[in-house]
């Protein structure tokens, strides 16, 4: 995507933006959002290991169709909070982390330092629970014990990302984990699921577990629905831990103001704006269709990535429902991926072995990219408190979080040893309680720092409020059920 005019401080000494490509000039279209299509496909790519394959299959198994709606609204709430996050980088070319180091009244950097730590906190427990449960199912169809291949795939998942040395695997998991997509769609209508209870689950309703799950499945059936859904729908999409890193590497992509062709003297511009000045940048007619335009990108990227999301926790359901749940199946303990293999049998006796690969390699991808993305978390979490991490980039918390997720992810494989009670407090507090805070702070946010032009539009602004609310909502209920139920 090219640049004709890069964005400068004119002579009024506000900021403006580089001229967008034609196909962002006009409403959004198909076509233009796939030309657009990036930052939010890693997030779709990621959300195959965990939201999907995981528990996408387990509601299904455990409440049929009960819970189809609660995975379309964790898609819809989680792209507002994508949106939200990634517009406002594109129209400012600063993150929302750097921003809140001094928007809070109190000590400086306090609402940035919280939000990243409970983020960071959540990381081993991603690393830690995918590890397992794809060691686990490694060690059902070898040798060994689950925790052992875990540990494996931790260190060596670790050095090749620490090498950089993945380039070849990534194409040939792409193209795998295509071919088991596709195989899990043409699945849905081989097994037939019964439509009219599908389309009743998307009437939003709290299920009950089966008598059967009490009988067979003891410590499922301990664990409240409440905190079983909200695990869920905090999966989904991802969480702060995502969202943080992922805006941050958003740079890469130079859209709006990201291509500003001196970012460290823009930096220091906006370092400079103190709390209760808006930010300087130009509000002329072409400046804020300019920035309206680029707005798209993010938005093209989020809604396209975020139907893809929808659509196959869906499909996993789907099957769950149709094929697990009436043969008393629960993804659970060391059988967390062991059951899906069926879905894709009911397709074709051999495409049992394509389903193990496409589980290893949607697996083991995102295991390493979990570790450069989260060094940027923690860079995009520290580097607004400190001039020394800001000068050294992401490299100089690179060691220290490769380091943080080694250890602490091992802990929990040892330790806890399941994938969802491993991921279980991290899908509340970074899926939920502070992505819903993440909502609300960066409508507030636009509204403090934002000329009016260049904010959400009203209905932007009701559709990020309101998920803001609902996640922060269901994050505090489920933080509470986590404790003390």
């Amino acid at each position: 995507m090219s640049h004709p005019t890069q964005p400068e401080v004119v002579g009024s000494n506000l900021l403006t933006y580089p001229d967008p490509p034609a196909q962002l000039r006009k409403r959004l279209t198909l076509t233009a959002a796939l030309s657009v299509l990036g930052p939010g496909a890693i997030v779709a790519s990621a959300n195959i290991g965990s939201g999907e394959m995981v528990f996408a299959s387990r509601g299904g198994a455990l409440f049929a169709y009960a819970l189809i709606w609660a995975f379309i609204v964790s898609a819809v709430a989680k792209a507002a909070l994508a949106y939200s996050m990634n517009r406002y980088v594109v129209v400012t070319g600063e993150h929302p982390m750097s921003r809140w180091t001094t928007l809070f009244r109190g000590p400086r950097g306090w609402f940035t330092l919280l939000m990243g730590v409970v983020s960071i906190a959540a990381i081993p427990s991603w690393v830690g629970g995918l590890a397992i449960g794809l060691g686990d199912l490694m060690a059902d169809l070898t040798f060994g014990a689950g925790a052992w291949w875990a540990t494996v795939l931790i260190v060596i998942s670790g050095i090749l990302s620490w090498l950089g040395g993945y380039s070849k695997l990534e194409k040939a998991q792409t193209m795998i984990v295509g071919f088991m997509l596709v195989a899990i769609g043409v699945s849905v209508f081989v097994l037939q699921p019964d439509w009219i209870a599908a389309l009743g689950g998307v009437i939003p309703s709290v299920p009950e577990y089966g008598g059967w799950v009490v009988d067979a499945y003891p410590d499922i059936a301990e664990r409240s629905v409440f905190l079983e859904v909200a695990t869920y729908l905090g999966a989904v999409g991802g969480g702060t831990y995502d969202y943080i890193g992922y805006a941050g590497m958003m740079r890469e992509k130079k859209w709006g103001m990201l291509g500003h062709p001196d970012q460290a003297a823009l930096s220091d511009r906006l370092t400079g704006v103190r709390r209760g000045e808006m930010l300087p940048l130009a509000t002329d007619t072409e400046q804020v269709e300019r920035a309206k335009a680029w707005s798209r990108a993010p938005l093209g990227d989020t809604l396209l990535s975020f139907a893809a999301i929808a659509i196959f926790a869906i499909m996993f359901m789907l099957n769950g429902a149709s094929l697990l749940f009436v043969e008393q199946l629960v993804p659970s303990g060391n059988d967390t991926l062991t059951y899906q293999a069926q879905f894709l049998t009911a397709v074709h006796p051999t495409f049992e072995y394509l389903y193990y690969v496409a589980v290893f390699f949607a697996f083991f991808g995102s295991l390493y990219a979990f570790w450069e993305l989260y060094s940027y978390t923690a860079f995009e979490t520290l580097a607004p408190l400190s001039a020394k991490i800001r000068r050294g980039g992401q490299r100089i918390v690179r060691p220290w979080m490769y380091a943080y997720i080694l250890v602490a992810s091992l802990v929990l494989v040892w330790t806890v040893g399941q994938l969802v009670i491993i991921v279980t407090p991290a899908s509340i507090l970074g899926g939920l309680l502070t992505s819903g805070i993440f909502c609300l702070a960066l409508v507030w946010t636009e509204h403090k720092v934002l000329p009016k032009q260049l904010r959400l539009s009203t209905p932007g602004q009701l559709w990020v409020i309101c998920s803001g609310v609902l996640l922060t909502v269901l994050g505090i209920v489920s933080t509470w059920e986590l404790i003390f139920s």
